[in-house]
Order: C-alpha cells, then structure tokens, then sequence
C-alpha cells in the first residue's frame, strides 16, 4: 500500500522527470519486500529528479498552488506552479494534537503550510485545494457567519491576511500531498517499533511504571505512545488481565522495616527440588525478597528469615496468615528471641496479609513474563527469579509515587541489642490494660490481662474472656502483687495527726470567743490573726466607740 502511494506521487510530476517510465519500471515491477537493490536505487533516483525539478520551478508571475493533507500522525503539503512543486512541507502531530478531529487536523495542515510559506503567499493571490468538504466550506469568506468553533474562527482571523480560493478535490486524486502525511506516519510506525522492543525488554512493565522509565532516561516517547503498545501488547493481556478491582484498606507502616509481611507461594511446576517461594515484603517500601525452597517447615522460614535479618537488621513486627510453619512454637520462639512482635490473620481472611498476597500475584506474572519473552518452560522459573525481583524493586510502585529501592534505603540499621524492658513485663503474669472503649465515664479505667509474649514495643496477651491479641505497651500498666497495705495505713496515721491537732486548738477556741465547748461536730475553724482597720477608714468614728 506504501509502495502504491509512492508511484502515485512520482506519477503526479511525471511531466518533470525526463524517461520517467524507464526510471520507474523497476518499482512497477517490484513484488517483494523489503525492495530489491534495482528497485531501491530507482526509488532515489527518482527521489533526486523530482527534488531538482523543485529548485528551478519558482517564478513570481505564475499562481501558487497549495495543496494540503492530513493522516491520523502526521500532516503534508506541497507548494507548486503550474502543477509543477516548488516546495514540500510535513510533520508529525503532536500527541494533544492528535486526539483532535479530522476536520481540525485538515485545517490545521492549511494553517501551518501558510504559515510556512508566508514569505511566498503574502499580498499574491493563490489556490488553496483540500480533500476535506467541510474544511473548505469552513475557509470560505461567504461562510464566517456559520461557523462556530472558536477554534477555527481563530483560524480563520490568522488566515485573513491572506488571499485565495479554496478547492475540494477529492482524496483519491489528492496525490502528492496524500503521500507526504502517509509517509510521515510510516516514520511514526517505526519509532513504536522500537518502543514494543523496549517494552519487551523490561519485562512488559504497566503504564504508569513504562512512562516514568522513559522519562528518567529522557527518551523520545509520549505517554499516549506508551498507552498504544501496552494495551495493543498480548503478552500483557493474557499474563495481566483487567479484572474490576475491589477497595481494600491495610494497616500502614510508617517506617522502613517496621512491619514484614510472610507468606509461601506453591507449589510450583519445577525442574529442580525447589517447589515453592517464601516471599517476604515491606510494607512500608514495598521492597520484596523470594527464596526458592523445597518444602513449608519450620526451619525453612527461620533460615530465611535468618538471611533476611543479619543482613538488614530485625524488624519490629512479622505478619502472616495461619500457615503450620508461621504458627509453629519454634518459629515463635525464635522470633521472641530477638525481640520481635509477630501477628497473625484471621481464619479464611487473605485480604488480611493483602500486601503479600499482592505481591505473589506480581511476582509470579512478572517471572511469566520473563519466561514467555526468552522463550522459557514455565519449570525454568528460577533461572528468571532474580531479574524478577530486580523489575520489581528498580520500577517505580505506584502506591508510594517511589521506587521500592529508593524507599528503602534511607533508615539506621536496627539490631537486637541495646533495647532494654521492664521486669514486670519481661516475666510472664498479670498486668492492667487501658480500656479504650467503656459504656460509661464511670466505668473501669482498665482491665487485668495475662502476658503472654513480649517485646520492646508490643506485647501478646490473653484477655479474661480467653481471647488473645496483640496491643502496644503504652497501653499497658503493672498490677501490684495485693500483699502489701502500706497504702491503708497511710490514712490511718494522717487521722491521728489531725485529730492531735483537733484537741490542741478546741481550749483556745473556748477561750477567745468566751463560750462554752460546743461538740466537736459544731466547731468551725477561725483565724488567730489580729484584723486592722482598712485605711480609709482611719478617720470614721463609731458611736459604739
């Protein structure tokens, strides 16, 4: 179809190109491509004559010719007299301007094709031919008082300096200028080429984490561009399908390394004795890390956990679901050990531990994805593993606006050592927890809990109703053993004092006021300090006196 269109063009100038017939018979003749050595050397042979036609064709008493076209990419135009071309003109559109309308994309052709030969159509009466109908209806004088797209009347205020006469000429005889607009388009169709490769290259990455790589390596690619090859992308339809998504909320780290969430992918399809992944993620970074293992014991999540920690220092908390190997005692201990908090989800609740979950999902499409694209058996998952989790941790998450990487990295290491707790809850017994929800003002401040576990920050505990969970110590308080009553003596030795100083006072009561005793129970208490007369009435005089 290319090929058609370019005969069509040569044929327009034909009148110009001295043996054009002879020179053009090896592109006639051509039925393969890509286009044979005879064929390609007549195509710039030809390319050649008409360019040098063009440069003797400019004489300023003949009328110009503008002829105009416009494609879904791209936009062309030729200058010419007496059907003879003076001057070539086309570009690609932009990616807003391309969204626009065909009717705006043909107008839009004609106003920069003056604007680029405005030197030449400048107080000189010319032709102005198009294969848009509407367009020329629109570019009419008689017409300005039935258009109302502010657009184009904008177009058309520009476009007043100028004089011409618009021509609808159809497409199929809009040759020369139809040529140009497709060939630009070609030159477009190459450059997304490229970017399917690119795309392939990286593990068929979504949009948002496709554009910001391009963006970092400042490469020539629109988001539009980027939307085109990842929902035209099979690969990615059948590995990543759009499926409605749910709202969902998850319990928040603040801090890198504060919370791990666990859990075991598998089993899995394997040419070795590894049949499943522990993978382990950050919440707060969303940074992942996958172990191949063969199996789902105890001792596999503790030497795993064990890499994980000695290199990058012990978190404070480790969430899983209810797995064997999570619950078990040994993995318990082992964790209470080094002063870390662990949590569990709640019976046939997944979206309890959803970071994790989430993350086997984009794991494993991530590895399919690889496989399909080296054109690997899906039991060579573990030759592709750890370009996986590189893709992972180097592309940008879209729920932090960061690399996982580059959110990780940026915290003191933490160790086990140098944290210290109180002796009332480091040995397990009773202690007083604050209730934060109470019927009334009235009621209790705090309930009486048993320890269980515990650690720096959080501790495990066993409510009266038999229930256990996991609460911060800031809510926790220590609970006096009940043998000691030294707090009801207090009382006792402060009513003897008073009572002490009672009977001091009760004679000189008697004694100033010059009454008898009265009980103890009618006794009120009165100043001893002599009362003076206030100073401005020094000089008021009582009769009593």
């Amino acid at each position: 179809m290319s090929l058609k269109r370019v005969l069509g063009l040569f044929a327009h100038y034909s009148p110009w190109v001295r043996n054009f017939s002879h020179k053009l018979r090896p592109l006639i003749d051509s039925t393969e491509f890509p286009l044979s050595n005879e064929a390609l050397s007549s195509f710039n042979n030809l390319k050649t004559e008409l360019a040098n036609a063009s440069l003797h064709a400019i004489d300023l008493k003949a009328t110009f010719t503008v002829e105009t076209d416009a494609s879904e990419y791209a936009i062309g135009a030729i200058l010419s007299q007496d059907e003879r071309p003076v001057a070539y003109f086309s570009r690609s559109l932009s990616p807003p301007e391309r969204r626009h309308s065909s009717i705006e994309k043909e107008a839009c052709a004609i106003v920069e094709a003056l604007r680029k030969w405005r030197h030449f159509l400048l107080g000189r009466h010319f032709i102005l031919i198009t294969d848009q109908q509407s367009v020329a209806f629109m570019l009419q004088a008689h017409h300005s008082s039935k258009i109302k797209n502010e657009k184009v009347e904008r177009w058309r205020l520009e476009l007043s300096a100028y004089k011409y006469d618009v021509i609808y000429r159809p497409g199929k005889e809009n040759l020369a200028a139809d040529a140009l607009s497709r060939v630009c388009a070609q030159i477009h169709t190459n450059v997304t080429n490229k970017l399917i490769e690119l795309h392939n290259a990286l593990g068929h990455p979504g949009i948002t984490r496709m554009t910001h790589w391009i963006r970092t390596k400042n490469l020539p690619y629109s988001v539009t561009d980027i939307k085109a090859i990842t929902s035209a992308c099979r690969i990615c339809a059948e590995i990543k399908p759009q499926f409605h998504k749910t709202q969902g909320k998850l319990i928040k780290a603040i801090a890198p390394f504060e919370r791990l969430s666990i859990d075991f992918k598998g089993p899995l399809p394997s040419k070795s004795k590894n049949k499943y992944i522990l993978t382990i993620i950050d919440e707060f970074s969303r940074f992942p890390f996958a172990y191949p293992c063969q199996d789902l014991s105890a001792d596999t999540v503790i030497r795993c956990l064990k890499d994980i920690f000695f290199m990058f220092g012990t978190p404070l908390f480790v969430h899983s679901d209810r797995g064997s190997a999570f619950v078990s005692e040994r993995v318990q201990q082992f964790l209470l050990s080094i002063n870390v908090a662990s949590s569990r989800t709640t019976p046939y609740n997944p979206q309890g531990n959803g970071q994790v979950e989430r993350l086997n999902g984009t794991l494993w499409r991530t590895v399919q994805l690889f496989l399909k694209s080296k054109g690997l058996e899906v039991t060579d998952w573990e030759q592709v593993l750890s370009e996986s989790l590189h893709s992972i941790r180097s592309l940008l998450c879209t729920a932090t606006n960061c690399t996982p990487h580059e959110r990780l990295f940026f915290h003191p290491r933490r160790t086990m050592n140098g944290q210290s707790i109180p002796s009332w809850l480091s040995s397990s017994g009773t202690a007083l927890m604050k209730r934060n929800v109470r019927a009334s003002k009235y009621d209790p401040l705090v309930e009486e809990v048993e320890l269980l576990q515990t650690n720096p920050s959080y501790s495990y505990i066993r409510l009266q109703d038999g229930r256990e969970t996991t609460v911060s110590n800031r809510h926790l308080a220590p609970l006096p053993d009940g043998e000691d009553d030294s707090c009801q003596e207090e009382p006792s030795d402060l009513d003897e004092i008073v009572q002490e100083s009672e009977s001091v006072q009760q004679p000189e009561l008697g004694q100033e006021t010059g009454v008898a005793e009265e009980p103890e129970a009618n006794l009120s208490r009165r100043s001893h300090r002599a009362r003076r007369r206030p100073g401005y009435l020094e000089d008021f005089v009582c009769d009593n006196d």
